[in-house]
């Protein structure tokens, strides 16, 4: 029965894990996604419990021994899994925040679809600009370095601590404030593109007033995003490919005390 009290010694250590694993997986991109069924997420969840209990250091790991001290324990895995979940979702909130710059100035902002994920409704271009943060993340092995992440994690806060200080809080406001950014770096070139067009269709319709510059204007206007969100395709790929693993490196420091 040696297997047996080995086994309840590490039924507990195991539970704190696996719901840390859970709070990051529900919480991260594409695995966190509604699209993802509940199922698989919590097969993976399992998965890599079962893989990184092995492997994390348990020297300084906390387990209560008492039920209701282990509940809430667990109830702070979960928001530390949580929190670096969403850190890293963060990431893409400043890709789609940039699509809704441009489709306000492209003249899409009716343009809307049902995001299946937050139930609410997104202007197209975000969702186009979404789809490639996606694309490049995977190209790049963002999933795996979710992974590290969330192996690391165990070692910056040992299992059973929560360890929320003015880092973790100055880090959070550092990506926060980055979604802006992002999204004004990438929608920087086509919104001056457009902005110039309206100053051009301004500078017509002073010399020329019997013209419909006004109707005019919606088409030339969104022929010319459209062209120049083509042409700009090429930049914003290179530029999530530099951005994506900077932006994991700050994730990976969120609960990091220097």
């Amino acid at each position: 029965m040696a297997w047996f009290a080995e086994l309840s010694q590490q039924l507990p250590v195991f539970g704190l894990l696996l719901l840390r694993c859970t709070g990051l997986l529900f919480m991260a991109p594409i695995f966190g996604q509604q699209r993802v069924p509940l199922t698989v997420r919590i097969l993976l969840s399992l998965s890599l419990s079962a893989m990184l209990l092995p492997v994390i250091p348990l020297q300084q790991a906390v387990v209560p021994t008492q039920t209701l001290g282990w509940v809430m324990t667990g109830l702070l895995e979960v928001l530390t899994g949580a929190m670096y979940g969403w850190a890293a979702t963060a990431i893409f909130e400043g890709i789609v925040l940039a699509g809704q710059f441009i489709g306000l100035q492209m003249g899409f902002a009716q343009a809307n679809i049902l995001n299946p994920d937050s139930q609410i409704q997104r202007p197209l271009l975000s969702e186009v600009y979404f789809v490639l943060a996606v694309l490049v993340f995977l190209s790049l092995n963002g999933h795996h370095l979710l992974i590290r992440v969330l192996q690391q994690s165990f070692t910056v806060v040992p299992l059973g601590q929560f360890l929320f200080g003015p880092q973790t809080l100055a880090q959070l406001s550092l990506l926060f404030a980055q979604i802006f950014g992002v999204a004004l770096m990438i929608a920087a070139p086509i919104n001056g593109i457009l902005t110039l067009i309206d100053i051009i269709m301004g500078l017509i319709a002073r010399t020329a007033p019997q013209m419909n510059i006004l109707l005019l204007s919606f088409s030339i206007k969104i022929y010319v995003g459209l062209l120049t969100l083509l042409f700009s395709l090429g930049f914003t790929v290179q530029f999530l490919r530099d951005l994506l693993p900077r932006l994991m490196d700050q994730v990976m420091r969120l609960f990091t005390v220097s």
